[in-house]
C-alpha cells in the first residue's frame, strides 16, 4: 500500500477589520442627510410658513443648533438648514399662489 500524501489544509482567509470609529462617521457625513431626516426638515419648514412664520424662524439659525454647539459638521448642518428653507419656500409659494387665485 502506498503512503497517499495527505492534503494540508489551506488557510481561511481573514476578513478585513473593522474601520475605526471616527471613519464611520466621515462615511456618513459623506452620505449626507437621509431621505427621512431631508422630509421632516422640509415638512418642519413648511408648518412654520403655514403657521405665518418669517424664513428667519429656522431654529438650526440659532446659536445652540450651529455646528460649533451641536458638534455636527459644517456640510451636515448646511443641509439640514437648506432642508428646512426649501420647505418653508415651497409652502411660502402656495401660499401665495392660494391668495392669489
Amino acid at each position: 500500500m502506498k503512503d497517499a500524501a495527505k492534503p494540508q489544509p489551506q488557510p481561511q482567509p481573514q476578513p478585513p477589520p473593522p474601520p475605526p470609529p471616527e471613519a464611520a462617521t466621515s462615511i456618513a457625513e459623506d452620505l449626507g442627510l437621509s431621505d427621512a431626516e431631508r422630509a421632516e426638515l422640509q415638512r418642519q419648514g413648511a408648518k412654520s410658513a403655514a403657521r405665518g412664520e418669517p424664513s428667519g424662524a429656522n431654529p438650526l439659525s440659532r446659536a445652540r443648533n450651529q455646528p460649533s454647539a451641536t458638534g455636527e459638521s459644517a456640510d451636515t448642518w448646511s443641509q439640514r438648514n437648506a432642508a428646512w428653507e426649501k420647505g418653508h419656500q415651497a409652502q411660502s409659494a402656495a401660499g401665495r399662489k392660494k391668495k392669489g387665485a
